[in-house]
């Protein structure tokens, strides 16, 4: 190749080489890996360096709440975003966790989620609330000392909660081919309230269904407790203003609608569907779907995996889709209103979730592919966002089970982050604060900090009230983490953080950080010592002087010879 040739190639080369910047083309390719990460100087947990492929004005601007995992992910659990694909919130204490985002209990907002162990198809763990401080606030378990399952936990207006659950019972499979003493999991639901643990309402699967609607093969399944055969699996659970429940069968293929009393009104979808559907079966030939959530105007939204995990016979679409269906319930008739499809046209083999916001769009994660996606009313795609490597999304390395996009202020209880790099720059961070809108760098002498942190006392953090003092001017938050200049210290060997909000509110101040060390001064650095330390110390120093002595007089005194002798081997 001709030196021309190839450096007429070279704006192309630098275009789609990889580089500090995600270039989205490499990233979907994996060659950054599957779940590219971002790390941080203050904050010691990596979250993922999201890819946005396409962004909009008209998204909403709400916080994105995932739960990533899979084998791509070291630290799983909940996690928070901006519309932006920026890090706001993330927690590794609670391990994997299921269904994150914020839901309203008696006028209060919380982050609710399952955490648990589960064996990939089911779960058995607790619920959890989280307040504003991301301090736990409530622990919900089903009753009757059953294990809540991961796939549902939603609070309804009455502030009561409702919870998936699976139970392995005793069932006749000779209809499927099975033994007739055979062993399944049994798909349940509860209601419970919430602050008293009483149970409301309980309604289980095998009663209503029998195991030959199911699609779900039987295969050597079902012999044993220890190897039950789930035949319905549930999903979802949503309950309308009448009190009637909306529940998801992956198995089954259907969205039930249950009485307040126990009784199934009616089934969409599936072996024996109660609608005639007047798209030409669009409305009705959803499979292996999951999150059904109920709307006004008896509309329902259904996340249509079309697909089940990797056994490419059992699948029924090219792509999943977030539907949105009309149903008439008086002349027992089904329309589909919308098919959401990922630009990606990506078959997701499970999981998912589709909701519908407040302005009419509609949020779908899209479960086992690490992708989220919003769409306009009429069906455009406005935002599309990958947090894992598309050319990974069929092995399931990273995924969330859910997607969900809202408001939430968190204002957590601990101090904002500092940390050095380098000799001229410390960074700033605060871990779930959403509220910050710039930092302050202040500088202070030895005495200053060590009157700190010797009386205990809360100070003035304002300039000069308490021996710090601004250094340059406030810097505007940039992401989740905020670079800031120490060059305007002079010599004020220690700095640290102020949180400021949009009015210049004190939100928080980081501990102090030695700018010499580069470490932070706990409430012991500059502790006094006490008389009992310094007989210690003395007695001490006297041991190792005399220990001295006698090494030199040894070594003075001694011949060589004597200290030193052949040995013979």
């Amino acid at each position: 190749m001709r030196p021309q040739t190839f450096l007429a190639f070279l704006p192309l080369l630098a275009a789609a080489a990889p580089s500090r910047q995600s270039n989205p083309l490499w990233y979907d390719q994996g060659l950054y890996g599957a779940y590219p990460w971002r790390e941080y100087t203050s904050f010691d947990l990596a979250s993922p360096r999201v890819n946005v492929l396409e962004s909009s004005v008209q998204c909403d601007q709400g916080y994105v709440f995932l739960e990533p995992r899979g084998r791509s992910v070291s630290t799983p659990g909940p996690m928070i975003l901006d519309h932006e694909g920026n890090l706001v919130y993330m927690e590794k204490k609670y391990g994997e966790a299921m269904d994150f985002r914020p839901q309203k209990y008696r006028g209060e907002d919380y982050l609710t989620f399952w955490s648990g162990t589960d064996d990939g198809t089911h779960g058995r763990g607790s619920y959890y609330m989280l307040d504003s401080s991301y301090e736990v606030k409530y622990t919900i378990n089903p009753a009757n000392g059953l294990e809540g399952d991961l796939h549902e936990f939603e609070i309804t207006e009455n502030g009561t909660a409702l919870m998936t659950i699976y139970e392995i019972i005793p069932a006749d499979l000779s209809s499927v081919g099975g033994p007739t003493d055979g062993w399944i999991y049994d798909g349940l639901f509860q209601e419970i309230d919430i602050e008293t643990g009483r149970l409301i309402f309980e309604w289980r699967a095998s009663t209503h269904y029998a195991v030959n609607e199911t699609f779900n093969e039987l295969k050597s399944h079902g012999n044993s407790r220890s190897d039950a055969w789930d035949f319905f699996h549930i999903n979802s659970v949503d309950k309308d203003a009448a009190g009637n429940y909306y529940i998801s069968s992956r198995y089954m293929h259907t969205v039930t609608c249950i009485s307040p009393t126990g009784t199934v009104l009616w089934k969409l979808g599936g072996r024996h569907s109660s609608f005639t559907d007047l798209s030409d079966g669009a409305a009705t030939n959803f499979t292996w779907q999951h999150h059904v959530r109920h709307h006004a105007n008896n509309t329902l939204t259904i996340f249509d995996n079309g697909a089940y995990d990797n056994n490419r016979h059992l699948a029924t679409a090219a792509n999943s889709r977030g539907l949105i269906v009309q149903l008439d319930t008086a002349n027992m008739t089904a329309t589909l209103l919308a098919a959401l499809v990922s630009p990606a046209r990506i078959l997701a083999h499970s999981q998912g979730s589709v909701q519908l916001l407040p302005s009419g769009n509609a949020f779908v994660g899209w479960g086992h592919s690490a992708a989220y996606t919003e769409f306009a009313p009429d069906g455009t795609v406005l935002c599309d966002a990958h947090f894992g490597a598309s050319a990974f999304f069929g092995w399931g390395w990273v995924k969330s089970y859910r997607a969900h996009k809202g408001r939430w202020v968190g204002a957590p209880r601990t101090d904002p982050d500092i940390a050095r790099k380098g000799r001229g720059r410390v960074f700033a961070s605060w871990n779930g604060a959403t509220e910050v809108a710039a930092w302050q760098l202040q500088g202070a002498e030895e005495a200053a900090v060590e009157r700190e942190l010797g009386d205990g006392e809360e100070r003035d953090v304002k300039e000069g009230g308490d021996g710090w003092t601004d250094i340059g001017d406030k810097v505007a938050k940039t992401g989740f983490e905020t670079q800031l200049w120490v060059a305007g210290a002079g010599d004020a060997p220690y700095v640290r953080a102020v949180a400021l909000d949009g009015r210049g509110k004190v939100l928080g101040t980081s501990k102090a950080l030695d700018r010499r060390s580069g470490q932070l001064v706990s409430g012991g650095a500059f502790a006094p010592m006490q008389d009992g330390d310094v007989v210690a110390l003395q007695l001490l120093l006297a041991v190792l002087a005399f220990m001295t002595v006698a090494l030199v007089v040894w070594a003075v005194w001694v011949p060589v010879t004597e200290r030193y002798q052949r040995v013979r081997l």
